[in-house]
């Protein structure tokens, strides 16, 4: 005779344990998020656009924000914190999608903030979120090199 147990989880140890990985990720992104200062808009890369005509050639970055959105406010820093040296022939522009909502639906933008990044008139990439500027430094070599 075989003496075998089987050993299985209970639902309930599933639900508590998405439940402490939720909350672990919100204090964790929530302390990384402090860090970030808000945007002053002094002395930005970005230009302030209504509307947006995508040359054949050359990169594009699109912002897309809300005045009133804290996150875009500090997505905004961290964009403006770019070195402006490795930025020659990348246009950015920023776009607030209260005051031209056709361009969030012609681009399909699901959430803000927002960065679409375009080879030409072709989107090449799409970042959502706040991007540290680390890695917004990396997607820039990336596609500009």
């Amino acid at each position: 005779m075989s003496n075998s147990h089987s050993f299985y989880f209970k639902p309930w140890y599933f639900v508590l344990a998405i439940a402490v990985f939720c909350i672990l990720t919100e204090i964790i992104a929530g302390k990384k998020m402090d860090n970030i200062p808000l945007s002053e808009k002094t002395n930005s890369i970005l230009t302030e656009v209504d509307e947006i005509d995508l040359d054949k050639e050359g990169m594009t970055f699109l912002f897309f924000y809300r005045k009133d959105s804290e996150l875009c406010q500090k997505m905004r820093y961290n964009i403006e914190q770019l070195d402006a040296e490795n930025l020659y022939g990348i246009n950015f522009y920023a776009m607030d999608i209260e005051e031209n909502p056709e361009y969030y639906y012609k681009y399909n933008i699901s959430g803000i903030p927002n960065l679409l990044i375009f080879n030409g008139d072709v989107e090449a990439k799409r970042v959502m979120g706040v991007v540290s500027i680390n890695n917004l430094g990396k997607i820039v070599n990336k596609i500009h090199h």
